[in-house]
């Protein structure tokens, strides 16, 4: 009931005229006043409405006030109502005495003041006001406790489930801990060990509870022993996770590797608690040894083979470059001879037929034009071969003749620059192999570049020997320039190959336009190990 809802008050009495007055005495109070002029109507009221006050008249018909009080306190819902009673023929002591008995809570005698009569319904209307509040507040309360107590009962029983669930993953737990192959350890926030399983003791042979703190550091092995305690106080105070490899010395004496690991527990951003595992990583370590060794074995007889293959190689290309010289001089001097002795007899068979004025002297002219073309067939495929003046007067004169020969057979407009001017003679082998690089990159330029220029540079500096070979051609691709295995060709192998073996380096690269091959090779280191591998070839070759 809220403090501004209307309070019933039921004004019974036969007489409308006494009914009115009190109307008129109570309206101020504000209230709901309803009239009955009779104790059935009265009694009605009472039934269909909540009534504060009972304002009744002692003397009325058929039933007087003190009977219809009497009824009404009859009744379990009127037990509390006040009854005031109101008389003006009943107003001796034994009259109020009687009133009091059938439940009334007051007796005014008329004639009536109209003050004192409204204070007195104000008390009970507001008495009764405030009791409906104090129920509402009691039912509002009886709510709460049962809602309270009906979620109290949830948590109970949700704790209770929860206690039942606890129990069974610590059951868990302690079968995890004592059946697990690695160590189970938790340390306080300083780092010092509070618990650790069973297994430590088991492989140690330590007494139970005897290396909590820091006494499991005894076990650890001297050598590993400041740097774990080191890693843990740096976890320690960064918060970090905890990962440290150390040997721990087993019950019969021997140790074992042992991998660390723990994580920190937080509460509110503070470390309270560390959790661990310690694993058993000896077969683990011997095998990464054993790796290690047969890596490093295996990289040395890589070493040794590539040695070997690279001393074959250049032996190999040493062999290759003298049988281009025994083939280009059996060319020259063998067969060139023969068919130049050959054109010799025909040019006197020409000229003895031409004087005697016999027929087909034009057969015989034939012949010798066909023998002078095989003639210099010949002394080519000598030159390509092994350029004489490779050997006779060095690279730079072997160059310039085939870098001619190259722009009037292709068209290409060739042009050679060599610095120092004074360049040195170099090794035999240094310059052959300088020479088929720049013929075999120039022979590319001829088939692939699409060139109409060339550009030859060849420079020596600081023990260096440069070559670059340029063109304005198309260019090459991204995989050629990266020297790809599955990208380059045999030519282009076969240069890189050349200059590995004299401790060189072979680049390509876009020139846009065309391309650039350039060649490095160190020409003092490069001069000592040829010497020793020519030597090689010679032990070979007499063997």
């Amino acid at each position: 009931m809220g403090t501004n809802e209307k309070i019933n008050i039921l004004m019974v009495d036969d007489q409308p005229a006494k009914l009115l007055s009190y109307e008129v005495m109570l309206g101020g109070l504000g209230e709901n006043l309803i009239k009955a002029s009779c104790a059935k109507e009265a009694l009605e009221v009472l039934l269909k409405t909540d009534v504060a006050v009972v304002l009744m008249d002692v003397s009325m018909p058929e039933l007087d006030g003190f009977q219809l009080a009497a009824m009404i306190r009859q009744h379990p819902r009127f037990q509390r109502t006040a009854i005031i009673f109101v008389s003006a023929v009943h107003l001796t002591d034994l009259d109020q005495l009687k009133g009091y008995e059938h439940g009334a809570v007051d007796y005014i005698s008329v004639p009536v003041v109209p003050e004192m009569l409204r204070a007195k319904v104000r008390v009970f209307v507001d008495l009764h006001r405030k009791t409906r509040q104090l129920e509402a507040l009691n039912r509002d309360l009886e709510q709460r406790v049962l809602e309270r107590t009906e979620e109290l009962a949830s948590k109970a029983e949700l704790l209770l489930q929860l206690n039942v669930e606890l129990v069974g993953k610590n059951q868990e737990l302690d079968a995890i801990v004592h059946t697990a192959p690695d160590i189970i350890f938790s340390r306080n926030a300083d780092g010092s060990r509070d618990y650790i399983s069973h297994r430590f003791y088991d492989f140690t042979g330590a007494a139970p509870g005897s290396v909590n703190g820091f006494g499991w550091l005894e076990y650890v092995h001297p050598d590993d022993k400041q740097k774990a305690m080191d890693e843990w106080l740096r976890c320690i105070d960064s918060g970090a996770n905890y990962e440290a490899e150390y040997r721990l010395q087993s019950k019969d004496g021997s140790y074992r590797w042992f991998r660390a690991r723990a994580v920190p527990i937080r509460d509110d951003g503070k470390i309270v608690k560390w959790y661990g595992t310690c694993s058993d990583i000896q077969d683990s370590k011997l095998l990464e040894q054993s790796i290690r060794d047969n890596a490093a074995e295996l990289e040395k007889m890589v070493d040794r083979r590539t040695d070997e293959l690279r001393r074959l190689s250049i032996r190999l290309m040493t062999m290759q470059d003298q049988e281009r010289r025994r083939l280009a001089r059996d060319l020259h001097d063998g067969l060139g001879q023969e068919l130049a002795v050959a054109k010799m007899v025909l040019d006197k068979m020409i000229l003895q037929k031409s004087k005697s004025g016999e027929p087909k002297e034009e057969t015989w002219t034939q012949a010798s034009s066909i023998i002078d073309g095989a003639i210099q067939q010949v002394r080519t495929m000598s030159h390509l071969l092994h350029p004489p003046l490779l050997d006779e007067v060095g690279l730079l004169s072997a160059l310039s003749w085939y870098v001619e020969g190259l722009a009037k057979r292709s068209g290409i407009e060739t042009a050679l620059d060599v610095q120092p001017g004074d360049f040195p003679r170099l090794g035999a082998e240094v310059e052959t192999a300088v020479f088929r690089i720049v013929q075999e990159a120039l022979t590319n330029v001829f088939r692939h570049s699409e060139a109409n220029k060339v550009w030859i540079t060849l420079t020596q500096k600081e023990g260096i020997i440069v070559v670059a070979v340029r063109d304005n051609g198309k260019g090459i691709g991204r995989e050629i320039e990266e020297l790809q295995p599955d990208s380059v060709g045999v030519g282009i192998g076969g240069m890189k190959q050349r200059a590995k073996e004299f401790g060189g380096e072979l680049r390509l690269s876009n020139a846009r336009p065309g391309t650039l091959v350039e060649l490095m090779i160190p020409c003092r280191p490069v001069l000592r190990e040829s010497s020793s591998v020519i030597d090689d070839v010679r032990e070979a070759v007499r063997e």
